[in-house]
């Protein structure tokens, strides 16, 4: 069969669907994935044949999120808008696709609106594969928006519910949702790069990883919070896009900064401190690391709920949020409840099925649909 993946349109989410796209393709089947001009690299690096639905680059995608509301419900219209605007521009280009390589089956993200509106288009089914772990139903009031007018010439009132849908969130962690999924075990799909032993070795002080995921694209914020850690004797590594390492290095002298492959790093750190992103979270949690997320982009359900568990602590405040990361650093390092919570919720992600036990289930909705 032919699957063709829609991820989103940033670098995480292509990585989030490497694991099982890779493990259609190990089966013997044909995969494509699709995204944006800025992904397309990303999606070579994990070695997935790249087809462009969008000309975006990086440099429209900075100003984008350079343009977003303060207001987190204008926010969460402003983002939604976006993707169904990326969806409805891409139609035409994955229709003309499907002219030479028609697909048997459409796998999108949570919030890619674009899989099962491609799916209706071409009378084929499509599954929704969750990122992570944080709900994107509060993106879909704006993306309705954008959404009616292509969805009424389609004869539908609202995007077509998937005919499979696949979740990653640890049962622990599992909010109610509108309908039964399918689990499945989350698996870091990140690019790699040539180790060097630090990596993967942990050294005698408490190792800590801070980062704010890969759509960075200043490092000012992580220059203070690195100078504040470091003061408690602690080892610090800064992961950040070469483009933001570089202006750091000579301002952070003594710390390591630059891309890590965080599925390596992960199981040697002690701490993980980031802006409340699903993949750093959800790499975290397989590695069995507990986190502090600081100052999150976006107040998230998922967030809550892994603090309520005592996997992590939230530090959302003012202008003493730089100090307040650091009293919920020496509080998660004094108490190891943290760390054997955490490690409780990688064992339950690891009990789920793996990519390669769900390849049979698309192959069956094919069938069925055939």
């Amino acid at each position: 069969m032919k699957v063709l993946f829609i991820p989103g349109n940033s670098p995480y989410p292509v990585f989030s669907h490497t694991p099982l796209a890779t493990a259609v393709r190990n089966a013997g089947h044909q995969v494509l994935m699709g995204g944006i001009d800025w992904v397309l690299p990303n999606i070579a690096s994990v070695g997935l044949p790249p087809i462009e639905i969008s000309p975006l680059s990086v440099e429209e995608v900075a100003a984008f999120m350079g343009a977003m509301p303060s207001d987190p419900v204008e926010w969460a219209r402003f983002v939604g808008r976006g993707y169904a605007e990326i969806a409805v521009s891409s139609l035409e280009r994955l229709l003309a696709l499907s002219e030479h390589w028609r697909p048997d089956l459409v796998v999108g993200g949570g919030m890619f609106y674009t899989a099962p509106i491609l799916g209706h288009h071409l009378g084929i089914p499509s599954v929704r594969l969750e990122w992570d772990r944080i709900d994107t139903a509060m993106y879909d009031p704006g993306a309705e928006e954008v959404l009616a007018p292509v969805l009424a010439e389609l004869g539908l009132d609202k995007v077509p519910e998937p005919d499979l849908w696949i979740d990653v969130c640890p049962p622990s962690l599992q909010p109610e949702r509108p309908r039964p999924a399918r689990p499945m075990r989350w698996i870091p799909g990140n690019p790699q790069k040539r180790l060097e032993p630090w990596m993967y070795t942990k050294g005698d002080l408490p190792r800590v990883y801070i980062t704010a995921g890969t759509r960075l694209f200043s490092g000012d914020a992580l220059k203070g919070l690195a100078e504040n850690v470091a003061k408690l004797g602690v080892e610090v590594i800064v992961g950040a896009p070469e483009s933001v390492a570089a202006e750091l290095r000579d301002e952070l002298p003594g710390v390591r900064i630059g891309w890590v492959p965080l599925d390596i790093l992960a199981p040697t750190c002690d701490v993980i401190i980031h802006h409340g992103g699903g993949g750093t979270d959800m790499t975290s949690i397989h590695a069995g690391v507990p986190q502090i997320v600081a100052k999150p982009e976006y107040p998230t359900e998922a967030t809550a709920r892994i603090v309520e568990y005592g996997a992590a602590l939230l530090v959302d405040g003012g202008e003493e949020t730089a100090q307040d990361v650091t009293d919920a650093l020496r509080r998660v390092l004094g108490d190891p409840a943290f760390t054997e919570r955490a490690r409780e919720l990688s064992r339950e992600l690891a009990a789920l099925p793996t990519p390669n036990e769900l390849v049979s289930d698309l192959e069956k909705l094919v069938a069925d649909r055939a």
